[in-house]
């Protein structure tokens, strides 16, 4: 039997230790009928509620996927605008642009297709039974940055990145927010590597071990937040 497990941690970062600011980053996962999926967020540092809007941007990804069928669930343009409708509507009162924030997702549907989100910066990658690694990440290297891409009533698809593929094809998935992602010089290895640690180990001991990596940055001027989630797809042998 096929069975997807999620783990994640998020760590604040030691400049917001220092300011006695919140982490503003958020994760979640989540496992229904219709699928699993895994979902991280970071709220934009100069807002003033962006810790809100990241926890906010967390619970629209999944009741947005909770309630689409699997053919809505794989229809881009309608995730986009529902978890965007869904997003304003977790953080009223509070203003939009007080609360902005990214969203990278990833889900695999109970029909055999898993997609890929991201608005704004950070990484989500996928690793392929081939052992190749597909990604979607933010450009900074040609002086294009998306920091400033995140949810607000404005948004629309055009402003995500979107990847999707058979279920088949597709070993495990890992979503950095990008207080990770600006720190790695080679993507590819640092993903393959980070599956082939943690494959195969029970939930708390990966929950653990992700915690303790990201406590232990070997970036130590890297102030930021940093928060991890992973999806791994596992067979297990039926009683």
């Amino acid at each position: 039997m096929i069975v997807w497990k999620c783990f994640g941690a998020s760590v604040i970062g030691p400049g917001h230790i220092a300011t006695r600011k919140p982490n503003q980053d958020a994760w979640a996962s989540f496992h229904h009928l219709s699928g699993d999926g895994i979902v991280v967020s970071d709220g934009l540092g100069a807002k003033k509620f962006s810790d809100f809007g990241s926890r906010a941007a967390c619970l629209a990804v999944e009741y947005t996927f909770r309630s689409c069928t699997d053919k809505l669930s794989t229809d881009f343009a309608i995730l986009a605008d529902r978890i965007k409708i869904k997003w304003i509507s977790l953080i009223k009162p509070l203003v939009p642009s007080d609360c902005a924030a990214t969203c990278l997702f990833a889900f695999r549907t109970s029909n055999g297709v898993v997609c890929l989100g991201m608005l704004g910066d950070g990484l989500a990658a996928a690793v392929k039974v081939d052992g190749s690694v597909v990604s979607l990440s933010d450009n900074k290297s040609e002086g294009f940055s998306n920091i400033t891409a995140a949810l607000s009533p404005e948004l629309t698809a055009k402003d995500w990145q979107w990847l999707s593929m058979p279920e088949e094809d597709c070993q495990a998935i890992i979503l950095c927010t990008d207080g990770v992602a600006d720190d790695l010089s080679d993507v590819t290895g640092f993903v393959k590597e980070f599956c082939d640690a943690h494959r195969g180990l029970a939930s708390v001991s990966v929950a653990r071990r992700i915690r303790e990596m990201l406590e232990k940055w070997p970036t130590p001027k890297h102030a930021d937040d940093k928060t991890i989630a992973c999806m791994f797809r596992e067979e297990e042998m039926d009683e």
